[in-house]
């Protein structure tokens, strides 16, 4: 995003946990970076990361009913955190509290091929996921109002990802598991399906920065 765009301004959105580390670079571009979170855990995770940051502001907002101003933001970056049903109200709510000029850059988690076979359906219906297809979604956002100007596929990286889930979970004590044992759980099953399961063979992710086109 960074090598295609300039981007700059007074205020960044970054919608969905794990972007401590990209909030605190878009400092440099931005007066403030704003990051919002639907679940009260990844809030205070933030919030742990990021202590001292003052301008870096965590909340805990419903992403599809935000309360921002309109047209409020520079940037908004959401990465992995729209493959949701609730997928078209949260669009629309970025829509307005993107700016004329800003930059929307998002990361979705896609469907390869179809049909998408049971292993692969579960680990998303458990995650609360719901992924278009890598053939159709860029004429979705299209129709949704939104001007592509630069698109990538990052398929290739999806592997090292998951080998890291594997690897967090190997690393993991027995009082780490037994205290969460369901995250644990869920980090091996998704882990094993695309790594040894055939699902990289109907896992995608794709990444693209947009304007408003109206």
């Amino acid at each position: 995003m960074l090598q295609q765009v300039d981007i700059s301004g007074k205020n960044a959105l970054i919608i969905g946990p794990g972007c401590e580390s990209i909030a605190i670079q878009l400092l440099q571009n931005f007066n403030v970076v704003s990051i919002i979170l639907n679940d009260y855990n990844s809030l205070m995770l933030s919030r742990t990361e990021l202590k001292g940051e003052e301008k870096i502001k965590c909340k805990m907002m419903d992403y599809a009913n935000t309360d921002f101003e309109k047209e409020y933001f520079d940037l908004i970056y959401a990465q992995a955190s729209l493959s949701v049903p609730e997928r078209k109200e949260i669009l629309k709510e970025i829509k307005g509290i993107l700016n004329k000029d800003g930059i929307f850059c998002v990361g979705e988690i896609v469907s390869l091929k179809e049909p998408i076979p049971a292993f692969v359906k579960d680990i998303w219906e458990r995650s609360g996921l719901e992924s278009l297809s890598s053939s159709g979604i860029k004429k979705y956002f299209e129709d949704k109002g939104f001007e592509i100007i630069g698109e990538i596929d990052l398929y290739s990286t999806l592997k090292g990802f998951y080998e890291k889930l594997r690897y967090k979970v190997s690393k993991a004590t027995k009082e780490e598991k037994e205290e969460n044992k369901k995250y644990y759980t869920a980090l091996k099953h998704e882990s094993d399906v695309y790594l040894k399961l055939g699902g990289d063979k109907y896992i995608g992710f794709i990444s693209f920065i947009m304007r408003k086109a109206n």
